[in-house]
């Protein structure tokens, strides 16, 4: 089965794939979050995912979002977490280019953007989350 990585390296990034994917089925199989293992940033047990090529109907919710949600520890020491997962979502197109913002909730559960440090040298902070999606179908449009 053909597999979308998608690795988010800012709070608001612009991401590029190889190909466009026509509307079809996607699964969430693993979240993989590395971040600085030095105690700082309070995540508040979860990260959340505004992915553009989802349409607003993937996820109901009391939160009234549309937000793709990865657990995430705050414990220091811990600096590589994968999470299996299996959560099946039917998306509009794929274009080779789309958007992702990342967010987590202060204490006044509030949404506030995600802190990464590509360098790693900033205590907490994330350095990259890959989020792996399996596909129904890979087509060749060329």
């Amino acid at each position: 089965m053909p597999t979308l990585n998608i690795r988010i390296q800012s709070s608001d990034e612009n991401i590029t794939i190889s190909k466009e994917l026509q509307a079809q089925r996607l699964e969430l199989v693993r979240a993989t979050i590395y971040k600085n293992d030095t105690a700082g940033q309070i995540y508040h047990g979860s990260l959340y995912f505004n992915l553009d090529f989802f349409n607003g109907f993937e996820i109901v919710s009391n939160q009234n979002d549309n937000f793709l949600i990865a657990p995430i520890s705050d414990e220091a020491n811990l600096s590589l977490q994968t999470y299996q997962m299996s959560q099946d979502f039917n998306s509009e197109d794929v274009k080779r280019s789309f958007n992702v913002k990342t967010y987590y909730r202060d204490a006044n559960g509030d949404y506030q953007p995600a802190p990464f440090d590509k360098t790693g040298g900033s205590a907490g902070k994330l350095i990259y989350v890959d989020l792996f999606f399996n596909v129904s179908q890979l087509y060749d449009y060329n």
